[in-house]
């Protein structure tokens, strides 16, 4: 036999040893994937179930003894709601990347302990899902932060900023604002509500007002209306599935 008839000949037996190989470990292969693919979904399950626990524990803050008789216990096991709350952002938005933005409302609240439609409604009240927008006070995007104080708040929280521009980017703002609700929050009276305002007012302006007058601002009432509605709209995607 010639050199390259030899050659050919070792050729077809490396092939046969190589597929023979494919063979062998695709079932073990399909196993890790599967496997992977088992420990992703519980995982997301997991986190699903904390997410609705956190988020019915602020509608209950929210809500005190109306909660009850809302929409918002409607949805009590539902954990398809990050469906309800993309479809609702991309019907608010369509140039939103809906999907990543329910991501990360999830992701924030499930960290702070949020109802993450309490934040769909302080973005409709600052912003009208207008990542673009910019405040009379110099305030930017979804959730209208004030670039000197997501600086400090940034700082605070060991989160790198990135400067005020970076603020019309809806995942960077979530993130920012969202830190800073928590702040206020562990800092003021929540079941007063107080941290509503201060986020609207700031902390200073909201301890110059008498006590009485602290819970009473308008834009606690703005958001609490917006709370309700985004929760009607949600009920209806939940109907219709």
């Amino acid at each position: 036999m010639n050199d390259e008839g030899v050659g050919n000949n070792v050729g077809r037996i490396v092939t046969r040893t190589f597929f023979k190989k494919i063979v062998l470990l695709a079932p073990v292969t399909l196993v890790v994937m599967l496997n992977q693919a088992c420990q992703s979904n519980s995982y997301r399950q997991q986190n699903l179930v904390a997410q609705d626990v956190k988020r019915i524990s602020h509608a209950r803050e929210l809500l005190a003894q109306r909660y009850k008789g809302s929409a918002a216990k409607q949805f009590e096991g539902d954990h398809r709601l990050f469906s309800y709350i993309e479809k609702y952002i991309q019907d608010e938005n369509p140039n939103l990347d809906s999907a990543e933005l329910t991501a990360t409302l999830l992701e924030v609240s499930l960290i702070h302990g949020y109802d993450p439609v309490f934040l769909l409604a302080v973005i409709k009240t600052e912003s009208q899902f207008k990542p673009d927008q910019i405040g009379a006070a110099g305030e930017i995007g979804l959730m209208q932060v004030k670039p000197s104080t997501a600086e400090w708040i940034c700082n605070k929280n060991k989160i790198k900023w990135e400067g005020a521009e970076r603020l019309k980017d809806p995942h960077y703002n979530i993130v920012v604002g969202a830190h800073y609700f928590s702040y206020l929050r562990k800092t003021h009276d929540a079941k007063n509500f107080k941290y509503i305002n201060a986020y609207n007012m700031g902390p200073k302006s909201l301890k110059r007002l008498p006590a009485s007058s602290q819970k009473k601002h308008p834009y606690m009432g703005k958001v609490m209306a917006n709370y309700r509605d985004i929760y009607s709209e949600l009920k209806k995607f939940k109907q219709n599935i």
